[in-house]
């Protein structure tokens, strides 16, 4: 019998799911006891034990584990299509409660530290993440030839979910990216775990007490503060859907201000 973590690991790659994803959700699948289809509540349960703490006793991240439960679900949803099992055992896993942090932003004097004197692979990888919002792993893989100026657009190339997308280009990207080369543009293929700490690292290098993720966030940011589009937003940042760019977004003193004399007003 073929194996049915193999065969669903495939199946997301005939959807167009990206590599990334398909690498984690296999990382995570390969942790289940075997036979995976033969996985009861009890087995369920003492697996989610097994999970609550990494290798050296810490405990591991809610978002962490909520991210597990969810590839989980995602196979065994799939085994269920297929009638390979009667149930999701998924479904005997806990609710794992996640504290919404409030949006974080790096600071525009933060981002002009980083950015002065960068090894240029480096600020090169910055600006595509707080000048243009690409995800780390969109970072890792995005080529010369994905830039367009005549249209004035930066391709995506099968993102999030396997969907490619256009990022509109700003001429301050474009003068942070430098003149065009060849291949990637931060110098080599990168997952997005290796972009996410290579950043990371560098920012804690440079005094800047934040995670790559939040260059994310300071795009999404600006971007809806000068435009007050939410639909625009989360196109540009290859989201379909538009509460999920809540996560990234602080509203701006500005606009919190004319929110504040808008409400002011009788009439």
């Amino acid at each position: 019998m073929t194996d049915p973590i193999e065969n669903h690991l495939e199946h997301l790659r005939q959807t167009r799911y990206s590599e990334a994803s398909i690498r984690e959700r296999g990382r995570i699948l390969a942790t289940l006891p075997r036979p995976v289809l033969d996985l009861d509540r009890a087995g369920a349960q003492d697996w989610w034990q097994s999970r609550l703490l990494r290798e050296g006793g810490e405990a591991r991240s809610a978002s962490s584990l909520s991210q597990e439960a969810s590839h989980v679900r995602g196979f065994y949803r799939w085994a269920m299509q297929l009638g390979l099992v009667e149930r999701n055992p998924a479904d005997w896993l806990p609710k794992v409660r996640q504290k919404k942090p409030a949006p974080t932003p790096v600071p525009e004097g933060d981002l002009h530290r980083l950015m002065l004197d960068a090894p240029d692979d480096m600020r090169r990888a910055v600006a595509l993440a707080a000048m243009a919002g690409l995800r780390a792993a969109e970072v890792g893989v995005v080529r010369w030839e994905d830039i367009d100026p005549g249209n004035g657009v930066l391709w995506i190339r099968d993102g999030k979910g396997g969907k490619d997308r256009s990022v509109p280009l700003s001429s301050g990207l474009l003068s942070e990216l430098g003149d065009p080369g060849e291949g990637y543009i931060v110098g080599r293929s990168m997952t997005g775990k290796a972009v996410s700490q290579m950043i990371s690292r560098y920012m804690r290098s440079r005094g800047v007490d934040f995670t790559a993720h939040k260059l994310r966030s300071r795009y999404a940011t600006r971007f809806l503060a000068a435009t007050g589009d939410l639909k625009a937003a989360a196109d540009a940042l290859g989201h379909e859907d538009l509460s999920s760019i809540s996560r990234y977004v602080i509203a701006s003193s500005d606009t919190m201000r004319r929110g504040a004399e808008a409400a002011g007003r009788i009439g």
